[in-house]
């Protein structure tokens, strides 16, 4: 069965989520001078930020202004910048030592910063900048760091699920807007500077494997099936041309003769640059598959250990090593085990194990969904009356809900082998897209009317869609608090919304659909157990795809794309339990301490309120909501 990942706006970039925000580093020394990454006393001509807020805004700029990808995504347009929809992101390999710098400069104006004393706020936003300056320092300190900065979660410069190669593709079908002749004409450029970033990418794969460093075996076949998948259709034909053909047609005041000629250019680019391009990358791939060095965690890598605890410090937002978080998800593990009894013995299955009653739940006739056209529409009808159903709910939950409109969509054909269960896309900051939640529909066996639920409130409201649309709206603050996504806030509160949901009594006639989210809370808990057996305890793939099966009772074909992934991303699946477990614990302390004053409303207020923050910073707001009494948090800790 399905079950949600992170958010994909770093996925889809390999720059930041989830889900996370990536800032890469601009493009000279010089801007990043100009734009305060270095201490503003030490700039030439320079003013002096006339707050420390301003401060963090300049950085931030100047990194989403030197990554026209990324100004893309975010729908970043009309700000007095060039526009530089035309161009792709470079990743070069000498841009690693310009990224390494530029984390350095700013993580060094924060801290010498000689304004104002900080006030609550900017104290807040102080600790999530250090954090993630430092962090991502940590990650870029072994020496085969890829030249894009590790939050992305893209350990290697390949793989099958967050590479930029493979993610390039729903970038441009999914991110660039054609909306007049100048746009089109944009993604005809873009397409023609494909060929030249497929060779950076692989000049970052020839570094790494100098360096011992080589994806799993499962990483470099999947991402060369998708190579091959791309350059199979003729140039017209390609994914590239059809995607700029479909949104042409949505534009009638381009002439149909100037459409043609726009197609013909488009075909043009992919003939010349896209696909030699690709087949470049693929014969390098193809050159590391021949060395079968097999599927291993990150311990075997040069300097694995360090990498992997600097990861699980990002991912998890605690300094716990992967020991205690091993300890921590076996406790798990055992907790839900016996929850998930009780209820599959109330719906009727008693004999045999929890995995095996789970399977037994999962071949029921009476949750499946056809596989047929109908059946998956069916299945997204269903989820979309599922968020309407939460309509008269979640007022009494939020005291303030998201604005922006949440859509459902099917992930693409082409992504469906690769995808996860399903993942949220966030809306652009101008309005012009919808936060989206992609379902994946390629085996609709494995979506089930008793695990569709949860896998609602996670991706969609009041999971991710909650709590990024709302860190969108708080327009007061710096952009790195409205945009960047730590793993363990944002996946810990899309797994805290699966609970909320059941607190809030969505389940109350519905005992299969509690047990699937029951079912979801055991597969984050083995997550602790199995990505530290992975990465730490040498697990080979097949011991963690047993003992994930032998607790959840997913197929093995699920298992197995989950295993693959966390080869690739070490760490990032630890990032789910730990940050709800935290936010648990927060809201314990806020009952136990305000009482009668606790309000659950200004609780999810205050924590959404202040955007996304590592939750070491999150303890800190609740602190201060607590020692103020409580009440209308107004994002003041």
């Amino acid at each position: 069965m399905p079950f949600p990942t992170a958010s994909a706006l770093p996925a889809l970039l390999s720059l930041a989520i989830g889900a996370a925000l990536a800032l890469t580093a601009p493009s000279t020394h010089a801007q990043a001078a100009a734009a305060a990454s270095m201490p503003p006393a030490t700039v030439p001509g320079a003013p002096m930020p006339v707050s420390f807020n301003a401060l963090l805004d300049a950085q931030t700029m100047v990194a989403i202004n030197a990554d026209p990808e990324l100004r893309t995504m975010l729908g970043i347009s009309g700000d007095g910048q060039a526009d530089s929809s035309d161009q792709l992101t470079d990743v070069s390999l000498a841009r690693r030592e310009v990224n390494r710098r530029f984390l350095a400069d700013n993580l060094a104006a924060i801290t010498q910063w000689q304004g104002a004393p900080l006030d609550a706020q900017q104290q807040l936003s102080s600790g999530l900048a250090r954090w993630f300056y430092q962090t991502q320092m940590d990650l870029m300190a072994v020496p085969w760091s890829a030249a894009w900065l590790p939050v992305g979660g893209s350990t290697y410069a390949v793989d099958q699920l967050f590479s930029l190669p493979v993610n390039l593709p729903q970038f441009m079908d999914n991110q660039h807007a054609v909306t007049d002749e100048t746009s089109a004409a944009h993604y005809i450029t873009r397409l023609q500077a494909m060929g030249p970033k497929l060779d950076q990418v692989r000049a970052n794969v020839d570094m790494q494997a100098a360096q011992g460093v080589v994806p799993p075996e499962v990483a470099l076949q999947g991402a060369a099936d998708q190579f091959r998948t791309l350059l199979e259709p003729a140039p017209k034909d390609s994914l590239w041309v059809q995607s700029l053909q479909r949104k042409l047609e949505k534009l009638p005041a381009i002439s149909a003769a100037r459409r043609d000629a726009l197609i013909a250019q488009a075909t043009r680019a992919v003939q010349q640059s896209v696909n030699p391009g690709y087949q470049r990358l693929l014969a390098d791939v193809q050159g590391l598959q021949a060395r079968h060095l097999g599927d291993k965690g990150v311990w075997a890598l040069p300097q694995g250990k360090t990498y992997y605890d600097a990861a699980l410090r990002w991912y998890t937002s605690t300094d716990l090593d992967a020991d205690a978080i091993h300890a921590v998800g076996l406790d798990e593990v055992a907790r839900v085990e016996t929850l998930m009894d009780a209820r599959l013995d109330q719906l009727g299955l008693r004999e045999g194990s929890v995995a095996a009653r789970v399977q037994q739940l999962r071949q029921d006739p009476r949750y499946l969904y056809a596989d047929t056209d109908a059946g998956r529409k069916e299945l997204l009808g269903d989820i979309e009356q599922r968020l309407r159903d939460l309509d008269p709910i979640l007022p009494t939950w939020f005291g303030h809900l998201p604005p922006q409109k949440l859509v459902v969509q099917p992930v693409p054909a082409h992504m469906q082998k690769t995808s996860p269960g399903g993942y949220y896309y966030p809306p652009a900051m101008d309005g012009s897209r919808p936060g989206t939640f992609f379902i994946n529909l390629g085996d609709i066996e494995s979506n089930t009317r008793w695990s569709i639920p949860t896998l609602t409130y996670h991706e969609g409201s009041p999971g991710h869609h909650f709590q990024i649309s709302i860190g969108q709206t708080l327009t007061d603050l710096p952009l790195l608090r409205r945009s960047l996504n730590p793993s363990a806030f944002s996946e810990g509160w899309a797994l805290y919304a699966e609970q909320l949901m059941a607190e809030a009594g969505v389940y109350k006639d519905d005992p299969a659909g509690d047990l699937g989210r029951l079912q979801a809370e055991m597969f984050r808990s083995v997550r602790l157990v199995v990505d530290t057996g992975l990465h730490r305890k040498r697990w080979t793939p097949e011991q963690a795809a047993t003992y994930m099966q032998e607790k959840t009772g997913m197929k093995a074909s699920d298992v197995r794309v989950e295993i693959n992934r966390y080869l690739v991303q070490p760490g990032q699946a630890a990032s789910y339990k730990m940050g709800q477990l935290q936010l648990l614990a927060l809201r314990e302390r806020a009952r136990q301490e305000l009482g009668t004053r606790f309000d659950i409303r200004a609780f999810h207020d205050l924590v959404l309120g202040n955007g996304a923050m590592p939750m070491t910073v999150v303890a800190q707001a609740v602190d201060g909501w607590i020692a103020a009494g409580g009440g209308d948090p107004r994002r003041t800790p």
